[in-house]
């Protein structure tokens, strides 16, 4: 047996030191662990530090970066003088997949013994994005002065969504930090495939688009013009489709900056037009009327809504709670608007299926299925089944929609290549009536 020395914090952010008796420092962390505390730090009474600790199998070896200049005092976050606008970029911020990762590795680390503090340090030097890394070591530095961790979480609204912030939080109020990271790294995981999922179905209706339109305008703009000089030359009458197509290539050559502008202006007005509260209803309202894409998008929020609540419930957060934060990741305002009634339902106290079952927008089977979880007591796990099959609805839906998505492109592209050539020809041949 060794001697350890300890700093600990709990539930509540007390900090508080002591000492204790263990084979080794992992011993110590589960210890502490078993107590309800989160370690901060444990160190042997010889003042060594163990630097080593196994992470999957393997020995990873640790060591501090040096501090950068702070230009935060609010947060403590260490950033270099140049990286304010930089850091602002898309692809240097953390996405859903690093963010499930950071979520699994911490889980990983806490559950085989490793303090919270020390499990910061080994993954800063496991993280790639500059910006990442540093926001992990202002974590650290936080938590070691005594913070708790989703509230050092909570000072970084632009990297970690409150969906992740409310999840680490029940799950370090509750003692189970580990258990709750792996369920969120889980949650995240779903999102992400969904998310790859839909942008790979629609990558290539996209190319066939622009491929569709860009050969259009091509042949209006460049390679009727040239007919038309041929044409013009030599004094033939020509077909009424063919001057209508010459009038459009001209069009298009004279005044290729007005419709720019014009397609510019449309876009302004209408971000304009959707970033008002009232603008965006009428659109969210719109939108989901459309028959096909309609269904796709409230297919998609409430396969994010169940799964999302289902997470943040077998997670322990209230329910209440939770909706508050589900609320948070839905993009349509309409069932955006439904979820807050929904709330203010149970507030008074109501029962959820009964509140949705009074919603057409719910399906039966999904109202059925939640009223069951609520009867015994497993709504959490009801809820990630609905998330799973919408999930699975939506990918067929998609699926077959893309299926016929495509030959319709391929044969908009025909009837519109087809009618210039058409008309082309129409033209030669009045010529060749002319010269016999």
């Amino acid at each position: 047996m060794q001697e350890f020395s300890y700093k600990v914090t709990n539930a509540s952010g007390e900090i508080s030191s002591g000492r204790l008796s263990a084979l080794d420092q992992r011993q110590a962390a589960a210890s502490l662990q078993r107590q309800g505390l989160i370690p901060l730090q444990i160190v042997a009474l010889d003042g060594e530090l163990d630097n080593s600790l196994p992470l999957a199998g393997k020995s990873v070896s640790w060591k501090l970066k040096p501090k950068r200049k702070s230009l935060n005092g609010a947060t403590g976050l260490q950033l270099p003088a140049f990286s304010g606008w930089v850091d602002k970029l898309p692809w240097r911020r953390p996405g859903v997949k690093e963010l499930a990762g950071f979520a699994e590795d911490l889980g990983l680390l806490l559950k085989a013994g490793v303090p919270l503090n020390r499990a910061l340090v080994i993954l800063v030097e496991l993280i790639e994005k500059p910006l990442f890394s540093r926001v992990m070591e202002n974590l650290r530095e936080q938590v070691k002065e005594g913070s708790t961790f989703w509230g050092a979480l909570r000072m970084h609204p632009d990297i970690f969504p409150p969906v992740f912030v409310g999840m680490v939080r029940a799950g370090e109020s509750g003692g189970i930090l580990d258990a709750a990271l792996n369920r969120l790294a889980l949650y995240l995981n779903g999102i992400r495939e969904l998310k790859e999922f839909l942008v790979g179905a629609m990558i290539y209706p996209l190319i066939l688009t622009l491929v569709t339109g860009a050969s259009i305008v091509l042949l209006l703009a460049f390679v009727l013009p040239k007919f038309a000089a041929i044409f013009s030359d030599m004094g033939v009458a020509l077909p009424t489709a063919t001057r209508v197509m010459l009038a459009c290539g001209n069009f298009m050559q004279a005044w290729w900056w007005a419709l720019g502008l014009g397609l510019g202006g449309i876009i302004f007005a209408f971000r304009r037009f959707y970033s008002h509260p009232q603008g965006r209803l009428l659109v969210d309202r719109w939108v989901l009327r459309l028959p096909g894409f309609g269904t796709i998008l409230i297919k998609i929020d409430l396969a994010r809504f169940f799964r999302t609540l289902g997470s943040m419930l077998s997670s322990g957060v209230p329910i209440l709670e939770s909706l508050q934060v589900v609320s948070g990741v839905i993009n349509n305002q309409i069932i955006k608007q439904k979820v807050a009634h929904l709330q203010e339902e149970l507030r008074q106290g109501a029962v959820i299926s009964k509140v949705l079952a009074a919603d057409p927008l719910f399906p039966s089977l999904a109202v059925h299925m939640i009223g069951v979880g609520e009867e015994t007591g497993h709504l959490d796990e009801m809820l990630e089944k609905l998330a799973d099959m919408y999930d699975r609805e939506l990918k067929v839906t998609i699926k077959a929609l893309t299926s016929l998505f495509e030959p319709l492109v391929i044969l908009f592209m025909g009837l519109v290549i087809g009618a210039i050539v058409v008309s082309m020809l129409m033209a030669i041949f009045s010529v060749n009536e002319l010269g016999g």
